[in-house]
């Protein structure tokens, strides 16, 4: 990963750090398939970590050395926390262990990695035989722009993009569906015709006060389309 795309990463993981009502909408996705013992795969800064402290084990993978200083902060304070530097095509040899993740969680990771097929892969070796991989990821390509670049995504996934690359992974799809249907619209405006290259942190307050809205109405009303695509992943 280039240091420019670090650089709008660092801006966007901060900037989601002061939304909270968004990454408990997320958290909310994940909380009925958690078990006890969790691997995050590029855990960025703890977004989604600062709800789940209260499980019996949780590794943080993350590639950036910088993410993972910040990471570490948090694993000082809570023993159950381990960090490890790295990426996922060397997790097993950074002593993560196969076969043993009740979960693995991977939030808006994959579209940053070139062979996805093969990270599902690997994803898919740490889980026991009963676990869940779950899966966030950036939803339409038609809404890929400029802040996509700018953070290093090489794609955004259909559905069925989705769940060929989790079949072609060895994966079985227990659910898949989009979430956030007005945030696709506002990502692809900003992204494609005003080719922003970083997300306004105005229309980050407006998102985040509007999620607890959203997320009702989504429980209600299965969106077509969405900004993401979350996945419920078993081995087969």
């Amino acid at each position: 990963m280039s240091s420019n795309e670090i650089t709008a990463l660092t801006h966007s993981l901060d900037l989601l750090k002061d939304t909270y009502n968004y990454n408990h909408w997320i958290y909310s996705l994940l909380h009925p398939y958690l078990g006890a013992k969790i691997l995050e795969v590029g855990a960025g800064t703890g977004n989604i970590l600062q709800f789940m402290l209260r499980r019996k084990e949780i590794v943080c993978l993350e590639s950036s050395s910088e993410f993972a200083s910040s990471l570490q902060h948090t694993a000082e304070m809570h023993k159950n926390v381990r960090v490890v530097n790295g990426s996922i095509e060397d997790m097993f040899s950074l002593g993560i262990s196969e076969a043993c993740f009740d979960n693995v969680l991977c939030l808006n990771v994959l579209e940053h990695i070139d062979k996805d097929i093969a990270a599902v892969q690997n994803m898919l070796s740490a889980l026991s035989p009963e676990g869940r991989l779950l899966l966030f990821v950036p939803a339409c390509q038609w809404a890929y722009g400029q802040l996509d670049k700018e953070f290093g995504h090489y794609r955004r996934y259909s559905k069925s993009g989705l769940k060929n690359t989790i079949l072609s992974a060895g994966g079985f799809v227990e659910k898949c569906h989009y979430v956030n249907f007005i945030g696709v619209f506002g990502w692809w405006y900003s992204g494609r015709i005003k080719k922003d290259a970083k997300i306004d942190p105005v229309n980050a307050r407006i998102v985040d006060r509007l999620a607890p809205f959203i997320s009702a109405l989504e429980r209600i009303i299965a969106p077509p389309v969405g900004q993401s695509l979350f996945a419920v992943v078993r081995k087969r």
